[in-house]
């Protein structure tokens, strides 16, 4: 082919930089006068995306404590109006649940089980009525807002959910959480420093704060953070602390609960990073135009350099050949854009070919001991069920010795596409080899491995369809699941591979030997 010319990088940069040059000294003049006033914005739009966050955490707290109180309702316990085993079960939920303390009262406000006093003692009437009343109401759970307790002398809050017992009566079950519970919240934000979080109550008292918490309990947020709580649920606004401080204040109240997050910023500090940038902005501005030309020339040089070096290691990688490069307008994009092309492509065939089954385009060995291998890993860290499933076609050899390898390696494709149809994106279906297969189900308890058996099964057992030959080919399935049967590979392969021969045996002494594989008519 007859070559033609192309310009090269170091060319094409040296031009690039000499028409953006002048432009871009006028763009810089423009986006410093506007970067003080866009960080500001961006910066507010920041801090009220937490505090929502924030009130979202809140709110979840709330949901965790109601969800456990409902839990404890459908104790059987709770059904046989058995208050002595009741009480035993809600004092056992305190630990596991950082609940301070659960009370059982009917719907006039009479306490039937209070865990912070023994079973069978006399318990007192304490009456809410605007509690009892919204839950009645509403029938949704009631949210307190902060008091002390009256033998404790703790800041508590109090959860309610309305319970039916089975002869209709109504009964309300309460949760009271400690104010510490909601200060973990602000702990685990990790703000900045110079940041002071607060959760307030409805009424506007502060529940929990990131600084001085011990202090601050119980207290009453600043008259201007009140008067704007009672204006608006949400917004932003400049205020001053105690000592004269000017405060940018960011509050953003819960969708549930009503409470509010508010987060205080000091101004100094938010001027002093915005100015910041703007120097940064400045200095960055006059360096990189200033020395545009000059690291255009140089970057040019090494670019070119660069890629023409990668070329005959990319080829090795590869294959070890050298290939004609095509035009693309561009000497080193025509040279290093093939090369790796090429590389890219012999090794993503390289690897496609080394962990999958060349037969049916499952995952062999392995890439399914690898994918094992990493999946336990998350399940240890996240507490998730894991179960593996072992699959054998019953009598398969009579396929083959009937019918022929041919029809045999159909029939194993189609096995194979039958199992990836009924699996998650998330799961992994493998050959072990000749007719066995194994299949991984991330994140499925043991009702879940049931129901998939029970498909893969009934799926297996359908007729195939080949070459104009009618054949059926049950399965065998046998699972282990972690982290019951064990937490590695091997044993939990080793355990499905186990319940999978039992299973077989157990199917080969039926009499009806559903298990042969034959031709139907």
């Amino acid at each position: 082919m007859k070559s033609t010319y192309a310009p090269s990088i170091r060319s094409l940069l040296m031009l690039l930089v000499s028409a953006c040059i002048v432009p871009a000294f006028l763009l810089a003049g423009i986006l410093i006068a506007y970067d003080l006033h866009l960080a500001r914005t961006n910066f507010i739009r920041s801090a009220m995306a937490i505090a929502r966050a924030n009130t979202m955490e809140v709110d979840k707290e709330f949901a965790t404590v109601a969800a456990a109180l409902s839990a404890l309702s459908t104790s059987p316990s709770f059904a046989a109006d058995n208050l002595e085993a009741f009480h035993a079960q809600a004092a056992d939920l305190l630990v596991r649940q950082n609940i301070f303390n659960i009370v059982l009262e009917d719907n006039r406000g009479q306490q039937l089980m209070n865990t912070v006093i023994p079973s069978g003692h006399p318990l007192p009437l304490e009456r809410d009525d605007q509690a009892l009343k919204a839950i009645h109401q509403h029938r949704t759970m009631h949210i307190s807002n902060l008091f002390t307790g009256p033998l404790s002398k703790r800041q508590l809050v109090s959860v309610g959910v309305l319970l039916v017992n089975r002869a209709g009566k109504e009964n309300i079950l309460s949760g009271t959480v400690p104010a510490t519970r909601f200060g973990e919240i602000l702990r685990h934000q990790n703000y900045p420093e110079y940041w002071i979080a607060s959760i307030l109550d409805r009424t506007g008292e502060i529940v929990a704060r990131s600084a001085d918490m011990e202090r601050h309990t119980g207290t009453l947020a600043m008259p201007e953070v009140l008067k704007r709580l009672r204006e608006q649920p949400e917004g932003t606004f400049e205020t001053r602390t105690l000592d004269g401080k000017p405060m940018l204040t960011v509050l953003a109240r819960a969708q549930n609960s009503g409470w509010t997050v508010a987060i205080g910023i000091p101004l100094q500090v938010l001027n002093n990073e915005t100015v910041n940038r703007l120097r940064l902005l400045v200095s960055l501005t006059i360096v990189t135009l200033g020395a545009g030309l000059f690291l255009a020339w140089k970057i040019g040089t090494r670019i070119r350099d660069a890629m023409q070096g990668l070329i005959a290691p990319a080829l090795a990688l590869g294959s070890g050949q050298e290939v004609s490069s095509i035009n693309h307008g561009l000497r080193e994009a025509n040279e290093v854009g093939l090369a790796l092309s090429k590389a890219s492509a012999m090794l993503l065939a390289a690897t496609h070919q080394a962990n999958h089954d060349a037969l049916t385009g499952l995952a062999n060995r392995v890439m399914l001991h690898s994918f094992l291998v990493q999946q336990l890993s998350l399940c240890s860290r996240m507490g998730t069920p894991l179960a593996v499933l072992y699959l054998d076609l019953d009598g398969f050899k009579l396929v083959n010795d009937i019918h022929g390898h041919a029809v045999g390696d159909e029939l194993l494709k189609q096995a194979a596409e039958r199992l990836i149809s009924r699996l998650r994106k998330s799961d992994l279906a493998a050959r072990m080899g000749g007719d066995e297969f194994a299949i991984v189900l991330v994140n499925s308890n043991p009702s879940d491995t049931l129901k998939v058996i029970a498909i893969i099964e009934a799926m297996m057992k359908l007729p195939y369809d080949i070459n104009g030959v009618s054949l059926v080919a049950a399965a065998s399935v046998g699972h282990a699941s972690y982290p019951e049967c064990g937490s590695s590979p091997e044993r939990l392969l080793d355990m499905a591979d186990q319940a999978m021969y039992e299973q077989k045996s157990r199917r080969k002494k039926s009499a009806t030997g559903t298990a042969a594989v034959l031709p139907q008519a």
